[in-house]
């Protein structure tokens, strides 16, 4: 197991700060009655915007865009497209 910490640690983001971003409060959405789609979603975006800010590579145009720094295109808010 050492092993396996010690390659997971060796990417960009040791597995010590993965365990921290994973908290996403399923619950929430569920008691807002968020389809569980959408709820896999926001999750998705929110882990990604988390991801991106670890190692200072977030998107430089937007605050709440969820994509990394220097993507294609128009960036694209924690809550565009979801209904």
């Amino acid at each position: 197991m050492e092993e396996v910490r010690a390659v997971l640690d060796s990417l960009i983001l040791p597995v010590a700060d993965w365990q921290v971003m994973g908290a996403f409060d399923y619950q929430r959405e569920y008691d807002a009655g968020v389809p569980p789609n959408i709820a896999a979603m926001k999750a998705n975006r929110q882990w990604w915007h988390d991801w991106n800010k670890s190692p200072n590579q977030e998107c430089q145009r937007s605050k709440d865009c969820w994509l990394p720094r220097g993507h294609q295109g128009q960036g694209q808010s924690m809550a565009e497209g979801l209904v």
